[in-house]
């Protein structure tokens, strides 16, 4: 099935102490699997803040000649007047080809609600800038809070802990919130893909592998064997992703 087109929607690189994988690692692997394209966050995001992640994964991406790969951005609340006011910030992000933002409130020392972030992620919402929920892994009440906070942001569940057994914290979000996007990284529940697809539609599931933790295999070969319709696949695999990058108004 090599005729699909696989968008990872979660993978890392880089961090401040040159152990994790690089561009160049991430692209090898991708070419070893058949992965076209991926979406990547900086590795470092959590101990080495936002203000030098954002720069470090925008000369990382420099590297990647064929365009394969879209970066990821941390955003801070503007109480400090460390971040570009919204205009500006989303300016260029477009400008050095990022495509989705996140957040780490707890490493960065905010909490993640309107009075400290509604004016990035009010802008967000109306450019359709997907923000990725990788810091609420295990969180649950944080993340039924934040998404409260923000219930009409494109936002993907992408982290890969705590989904495994988790479908009584998972579909309810599913449920209160059409935005709301989940990753497949570390959901290995049996049969559980195919019966989410027929709950809620394809339209609502990313493919990402958690790289470099897990390698991109994995989760190719469960969304291939999930018993799925072709067009099913097709969309979980890359399509969404690729649709909602290209829907933002950047």
């Amino acid at each position: 099935m090599k005729d699909l087109f696989f968008f990872d929607g979660n993978c890392r690189i880089g961090d401040n102490l040159e152990k994790m994988p690089g561009t160049k690692e991430l692209l090898a692997e991708m070419d070893r699997y058949g992965v076209d394209k991926a979406l990547v966050r900086h590795n470092a995001i959590a101990p080495g803040g936002a203000a030098y992640t954002n720069e470090n994964i925008t000369e990382l991406l420099k590297e990647d000649v064929e365009k394969r790969l879209v970066g990821v951005w941390s955003i801070l609340p503007d109480t400090c007047g460390e971040q570009q006011e919204p205009d500006q910030f989303f300016k260029e992000m477009k400008e050095n080809r990022i495509g989705a933002i996140t957040l780490s409130p707890v490493q960065h020392h905010y909490i993640p609600r309107r009075n400290v972030i509604g004016k990035i992620m009010d802008a967000a919402r109306e450019r359709k800038v997907p923000v990725l929920l990788n810091a609420f892994a295990e969180k649950w009440y944080e993340l039924y809070d934040f998404m409260e906070q923000f219930p009409d942001n494109i936002c993907i569940y992408t982290e890969a802990c705590g989904k495994w057994g988790y479908d009584r914290y998972i579909q309810p979000l599913l449920d209160s919130y059409s935005n709301f996007y989940f990753g497949t990284a570390g959901y290995w529940v049996q049969d559980g893909i195919s019966d989410l697809v027929k709950k809620y539609g394809a339209e609502r599931f990313i493919y990402g592998s958690n790289f470099p933790r897990y390698n991109h295999g994995n989760g190719m070969l469960q969304i291939k064997h999930a018993g799925l319709k072709d067009e099913e696949i097709r969309k979980i695999a890359g399509e969404n992703l690729n649709s909602l990058l290209n829907g933002a108004d950047l």
